[in-house]
């Protein structure tokens, strides 16, 4: 029983009690249960609870921790235009439920001080208060019911239902809870998913910044965002995201931060998340910053490889946003992603200069063998490029990679055959035509080239008109890029002072250019590189 409650007649007994109390029990989860979200439980609580029993009033007031607040979130009755209205910790008979944790009655509401009359004015009637629990036991909000203004007790029966429909509702809400953090875990992982996708496929710092701001701002309640990098003794913006006042960026030019400054220069920052909930009270607090609004904020640096890179940040402007432990775990999740990436970008930049250099080092050793002019490698890549780009090829450093490679196979063959300064032979000829496959075989199971290059590499010799080798292709059987490749290498061989012939003129070679198209080279190709060199 309820202390301080009348009580039941001296007949009932405990079984019969708590036989009623199942049944009450059985019947409010049958209401309860089909509900699906918080607001729907709330409602059907306090209705159900006035339809049911004679009380003037029924009030749902739900705990939050981060103000120590009870808010009343339902209410059926007189007070039912107080929804909303919210307690501080102490104020209200309802902080006695959930404080001792268990039901209370009193007899005459008027005799309680700390009863609060939402109505405004004091009225005799009987209360009762019962906590709602989740399934761990924990109190979290409060359910009463009175009869201040209506009749003058609550009848037994009365009782059993409100005890019962605060049981029934603190499972149904621990269960939609889970639910829901289930959902929100669930949808967190697939935007973290997407992320890091989104990261894989950019080669952009700031692009891969800019990912990883919205996925921060889908995940939490802030509505704004940036990367800020260090340059030259001040800190600016290098990605913003989100909803900024309008001319809040200029600020960063008309009142530029210097180390040691604001919240930026927090002296902690560097060692994790700095949260500040209200940027104006922050001690090393910017005015102009201030003053534009800027209201909580989440920081935390970025470190890729341990080195300082920037510091990704997220803000709110004019409304508070209370800290949230899981604000401050996605927001590391996304600023480990992005260092993650920003390392496997600078890896690749490393990769991609050690390439560099093996590709220039390969073109000297192919100069040095007399197999190419000076510079005909670089100048040849050069200009395949640019025929590419005109003509919207997708794959240009494989065409890049082709050109730096095509002629690798003639490595594999004899000084004597490579340097012969008479007509070769026709078992010579034979040695010199394998060596696009020869120079295939070497690279084929190489991770790095692409079928681009592997393409110009095999076919560079073929020619339109099908007379070519290795496979003697014709027309646009040949790859694009092996007809691009060898528009540009007929080009430069021309123009190129070779033992057997001097350096043609520009005019020439353009000259010898158009009498090949629709022969050795493709037509169209061969008029838009000319419109190129012209």
């Amino acid at each position: 029983m309820v202390p301080g409650h009348p009580g039941e007649p001296h007949g009932v007994s405990l079984e019969v009690r708590e036989l009623r109390r199942l049944q009450a029990l059985a019947e409010a989860w049958r209401i309860l249960a089909p509900l699906e979200r918080p607001e729907e439980v709330y409602r059907a609580v306090v209705e159900t609870a006035k339809k049911a029993t004679r009380a003037v009033s029924v009030l749902l007031f739900l705990h939050r921790p981060q103000e120590d607040a009870l808010e009343l979130v339902a209410a059926a009755g007189l007070s039912q235009d107080k929804v909303g209205l919210k307690l501080p910790r102490g104020k209200g008979i309802s902080w006695a439920v959930l404080e001792k944790g268990g039901p209370l009655y009193l007899a005459d509401v008027t005799r309680e001080p700390r009863v609060i009359f939402l109505s405004g004015r004091p009225q005799p009637g009987v209360y009762l208060g019962v906590p709602l629990r989740d399934t761990q036991g924990r109190v979290f909000g409060v359910l009463s019911m009175d009869t201040a203004g209506g009749v003058g007790e609550i009848l037994p029966e009365e009782e059993a239902w409100i005890r019962a429909l605060a049981e029934a509702a603190g499972l149904v809400l621990a269960r939609i809870e889970a639910l829901e953090k289930a959902k929100a875990e669930a949808e967190r992982a697939q935007a973290l998913l997407e992320l890091s996708l989104a990261l894989e496929a950019t080669r952009d710092p700031l692009a891969m910044a800019q990912e990883a701001l919205e996925t921060l701002l889908r995940l939490t309640p802030y509505h704004a965002g940036a990367l800020y990098l260090f340059q030259e003794g001040t800190v600016r913006p290098a990605v913003l995201s989100g909803g900024y006042p309008e001319d809040f960026p200029r600020l960063y030019e008309e009142h530029p931060i210097r180390f040691g400054q604001g919240l930026l220069g927090h002296p902690r920052l560097w060692e994790g998340p700095v949260y500040v909930e209200d940027y104006a009270r922050f001690p090393g607090a910017l005015r102009p910053y201030g003053e534009k609004g800027l209201r909580s904020a989440l920081l935390v640096p970025l470190k890729p490889e341990g080195k300082r890179y920037g510091v990704l940040a997220l803000g709110s402007f004019r409304e508070a946003v209370p800290y949230s432990s899981e604000d401050e775990k996605v927001l590391r999740l996304v600023a480990r992603r992005l260092e993650e990436a920003l390392e496997r970008l600078s890896h690749l930049g490393t990769l991609n200069l050690t390439r560099e250099a093996a590709l220039k080092a390969l073109a000297r050793v192919l100069e040095y063998r007399d197999l190419e002019t000076k510079g005909h490698t670089e100048r040849v890549a050069e200009l395949s490029l640019r025929l590419g780009k005109a003509v919207g090829f997708p794959d240009l450093e494989g065409l890049r990679l082709g050109a730096y490679f095509h002629d690798l196979g003639k490595l594999a063959l004899p000084d004597e055959v490579l340097r012969k300064p008479a007509a070769l032979s026709t078992g010579e000829w034979r040695q010199v035509k394998t060596h696009p496959e020869v120079g295939l075989e070497i690279l084929k199971n190489l991770p790095f080239l692409p079928k681009t290059a592997l393409n110009v590499v095999l076919y560079h010799h073929e020619r339109w008109d099908g007379s070519g080798y290795p496979k003697g292709l014709k027309g646009e059987e040949i790859p694009l890029e092996a007809r691009i490749f060898a528009v540009a290498d007929v080009y430069d061989a021309l123009i190129s002072e070779r033992p057997y012939k001097r350096a043609w003129t520009p005019e020439e070679a353009q000259g010898e250019l158009r009498a090949q198209a629709g022969k050795g080279l493709d037509p169209k190709l061969v008029a838009v590189f000319l419109d190129l060199v012209r």
